[in-house]
């Protein structure tokens, strides 16, 4: 299957305008639109963005946006790893609704990610027939897999492809669900940073063709959040999870 790996690069190198990014703040986003922890009441911190595109990431219309978020206030205390616990966020925002400035942060300051800016978006395909998608899926069948395939699946911060679970298949949500793709609680370079941040180290293994590694979101003890979307009446719903080691 192909999937793509973002291009990231730190605020100082990039020129202009970049609407898909990691950490920091959103981008366009209307302030009353971020959003609040279910269980803690405080502004949820930012995650990622990504825009629509036909080919890495289909929301069903050119402009839309996809926003991810989950509570930082008191790590570890609200469900951030589960679905439905409204601990995290994960929704399409239409291009109209979209302004031409960074958001400003809500007054209670929710603790910020480091922040990554995607530059550009890395093709690659990692050899798992299209047939096999639904067995990523499905907890008996993803379990008999073969060595041979699941090594094949990649671990960083892609869209696209299946899932690199960590733990189980059965915590995705159920029914007509769509897999986007992942989020490494590590950002990884694919082309080295310029002046590299106090957050980010050479990767001498250079895992999965990185140059360098930055400290992510908090996703637990090493976790990947999963990305889903669900076509609905307009903008599409959206989940995201997490599951750590």
């Amino acid at each position: 299957m192909r999937y793509f790996v973002p291009d990231i690069r730190i605020r100082s190198e990039v020129t202009g305008i970049a609407v898909e990014k990691f950490g920091g703040l959103p981008y366009g986003l209307a302030s009353k639109a971020w959003p609040k922890c279910a269980e803690c009441g405080g502004s949820q911190s930012f995650l990622a963005q990504f825009i629509h595109d036909s080919e890495r990431l289909d929301l069903g219309r050119p402009g839309r946006a996809l926003v991810v978020f989950q509570c930082a206030q008191d790590p570890g205390m609200c469900a951030t790893w589960d679905a439905f616990s409204g601990a995290n966020a994960c929704f399409v925002v239409e291009p109209e609704e979209l302004s031409g400035a960074e958001t400003q942060a809500p007054p209670d300051a929710p603790p910020l990610d480091n922040e990554a800016l995607v530059v550009g978006w890395e093709l690659r395909e990692d050899g798992i027939p299209d047939s096999m998608s639904a067995s990523f899926f499905d907890e008996t069948a993803y379990f008999a897999l073969g060595d041979d395939v699941l090594k094949r699946v990649t671990w960083s911060t892609r869209l696209g492809s299946v899932p690199a679970w960590i733990q189980s298949p059965r915590e995705a949500p159920q029914g007509d669900w769509r897999f986007l793709g992942q989020i490494d609680s590590t950002y990884s370079f694919i082309s080295p940073p310029r002046n590299t941040p106090a957050w980010a180290s050479i990767d001498v293994k250079n895992f999965e063709g990185r140059t360098h590694v930055g400290l992510g979101p908090n996703f637990g003890d090493g976790g990947i959040a999963y990305l889903f979307l669900k076509k609905t009446e307009g903008a599409p719903g959206a989940k995201v999870l997490w599951q750590c080691g």
